[in-house]
């Protein structure tokens, strides 16, 4: 696909005409922000960053992001007719990851959605609709606590606060820039009042970065274990889907809508209609989510990933899933010499690929070297819309066909859509 089709000097107006218009790239959200009704809600600026469809009601909401992807797919010319978009069963309050931007000012400490928020934010803390409530709790109880004047040598050293676990349990990460005997003494004190303020917390944890760095548990990026401490608690977060139970370190990404994993794993084994001459070879798979969910309907599962807590987790899950017994897993980057490198399977069985990318897409040359392997079926699932076109196209020129695409509405509240694509070969 050309530069030029990714730059397009048009836009879409409301009635989803084209108007010659602007020479800025048409995006999901782009379109998205063409249909979406004014904001009414007086104080919405203050959840606009992190959640900027929040006040709309939620079956409208999906019937807007229905018909800005359904103009996204027509307006790049995109094979095939998307199925009709998959609600979320928790439209709010669904997310089991969340994180404030920390910023000591005066004697107080704010947590914030980001760096600019504070020039709206009027607020030490404000709660956002897309959380669960115990996340309030502890951000407004660490807000107060923190402000007070013993905690600020803390207070001052700190560049993120991050809730993360299940709707059962939550652990707490406290990143900061630097560490040394007075803050490690202030960090345990503060754990200690955690216990007390709800059983719910099951863990608190340090990580440093002296850099300050946009720290994201989200973005599949590897954390420096040496830099992370346990204070109290467990080592891992533990989640059960579809009677299936996962244990992984509370670094490893993990999906932030519990509500929507079981959805999630029921439309990927839909769609791939698993067979017992048939082996599944999954990319980028974390702790072994769709890797152990799925083991008992293939001959064998090979599970791929470089992110070290993550794969050690899908090795030790193992043995709270008695039908992985024939899982395997390898810890390696997947780059396109990784996919060289997978050895052959018996002739007599056929290759199934998942291929579950970071946001940003795979590495050049992996898509190719997957086409070389001829894989039977692929479910590539992209965690943003935006990457859809290039991923196609790649395919494409594989040789591969567009089957089936089922979007999901993984991310309510903001302009996102997680989007599973199934392809087979087109001489099929």
């Amino acid at each position: 696909m050309s530069k030029k089709q990714y730059r397009p000097k048009n836009t879409y107006s409301k009635d989803s005409k084209i108007v010659e218009k602007t020479d800025e790239p048409v995006t999901y959200a782009s379109l998205l922000k063409t249909i979406v009704p004014k904001i009414e809600a007086k104080n919405h600026y203050v959840t606009k960053k992190s959640a900027p469809l929040v006040h709309l009601d939620y079956h409208e909401e999906l019937r807007i992001k229905e018909k800005a992807f359904d103009l996204y797919w027509d307006h790049f010319k995109l094979p095939g007719k998307p199925a009709p978009l998959i609600a979320s069963p928790m439209g709010r309050q669904y997310r089991t990851t969340s994180k404030r931007k920390t910023l000591h000012k005066g004697r107080i400490l704010y947590l914030l959605f980001g760096d600019k928020a504070l020039s709206t934010q009027k607020w030490p803390f404000v709660e956002s609709p897309l959380e669960p409530p115990e996340h309030g709790r502890i951000y407004s109880f660490l807000q107060a606590k923190l402000s007070e004047p013993p905690y600020k040598l803390l207070a001052t050293h700190l560049n993120y606060l991050i809730i993360r676990g299940s709707y059962s349990e939550q652990s707490v990460i406290f990143n900061v820039d630097a560490l040394n005997g007075p803050l490690v003494r202030k960090l345990k004190m503060i754990a200690e009042h955690l216990k007390k303020l709800d059983k719910s917390i099951t863990g608190a944890y340090i990580y440093t970065d002296p850099s300050s760095s946009d720290y994201y548990l989200e973005a599949r990026q590897p954390v420096d274990l040496l830099n992370f401490k346990k204070l109290y608690g467990k080592g891992d977060v533990a989640v059960t889907h579809q009677k299936h139970r996962y244990r992984f370190h509370p670094t490893s990404f993990s999906q932030v809508n519990e509500s929507m994993v079981p959805v999630m794993l029921e439309q990927a084994r839909k769609l791939l209609d698993p067979g017992s001459n048939e082996v599944l070879i999954d990319l980028y798979c974390g702790y072994g989510l769709f890797s152990h969910y799925l083991a008992a309907d293939y001959n064998q599962v090979l599970g791929i990933d470089g992110e070290g807590p993550s794969i050690r987790s899908a090795v030790a899950n193992k043995k709270l899933n008695p039908a992985s017994r024939k899982t395997k897993f390898l810890a390696r980057w997947i780059t396109e010499n990784t996919i060289e490198d997978i050895q052959p399977f018996a002739a007599s069985l056929t290759e199934t690929v998942i291929l579950d990318p970071p946001r940003q897409g795979p590495k050049d040359g992996v898509i190719a070297a997957l086409c070389l392997r001829e894989p039977h079926k692929v479910l590539h699932i992209h965690c943003g819309v935006d990457q859809i076109p290039s991923s196609i196209e790649q395919w494409q020129q594989g040789g591969y066909q567009v089957e089936k695409i089922v979007p999901m509405d993984m991310f309510p509240g903001t302009p996102n859509l997680e989007v599973l694509i199934l392809l087979t070969p087109a001489n099929s």
